[in-house]
């Protein structure tokens, strides 16, 4: 008999345990949850296009719209709320170079020396495919002259009637004539 009180009183501390377990295991869920709020889709529509045009201050080459560093959230916090009291998108943005500087921008403006940065690449672009383009026609053109020179009866037909072949040079120097035996 008093094994099996030993049993149920086993049975029950266990029961009791697992419970306690579950329960802890529940209440500690929601609260390292994040909480998210809901945007109407109108808002939450702008509220990306600002997260994407918004640098991380913390993370390297990350819109606030990709980090999770907590100063992200935080911006991200605060354009909501700032959407939520009605201001305009140029509104917010504003507000954040004010705080940040004009590093905070993904994109440069488009005024003053940060124009360069709009209009220096397609400059060079234009320029090289203009260096590409004048190099092939310089290339075409030398290499349609040549045969028509050469069937005029100058051009490389001169030149190599105009002084000694390689090889020519080489026998002189050797003292030999191999080459004249061998076109015999």
């Amino acid at each position: 008999m008093r094994n099996t009180y030993t049993n149920l009183r086993l049975r029950r501390t266990a029961t009791l345990l697992l419970a306690c377990a579950v329960l802890s295991v529940m209440s500690i869920a929601p609260a390292s949850a994040q909480t998210y709020e809901e945007l109407p889709p109108d808002l939450e529509e702008r509220a990306q296009r600002i997260y994407s045009g918004v640098m991380c201050p913390q993370c390297a080459g990350q819109t606030i719209d990709e980090s999770n560093a907590p100063i992200a959230e935080a911006m991200r916090t605060a354009i909501k709320a700032q959407l939520r009291n009605g201001a305009s998108d140029d509104a917010i943005m504003d507000s954040l170079v004010q705080s940040y500087g004009e590093g905070i921008l993904a994109s440069p403006p488009t005024r003053g020396f940060s124009l360069l940065a709009w209009l220096v690449p397609p400059l060079v672009l234009l320029l090289g495919a203009a260096a590409v383009f004048f190099t092939i026609r310089n290339m075409r053109g030398r290499s349609a002259i040549e045969p028509a020179a050469a069937a005029a009866g100058g051009g490389t037909a001169d030149i190599v009637s105009a002084g000694p072949l390689p090889f020519d040079l080489v026998d002189r120097e050797l003292g030999e004539d191999t080459h004249a035996a061998e076109e015999r």
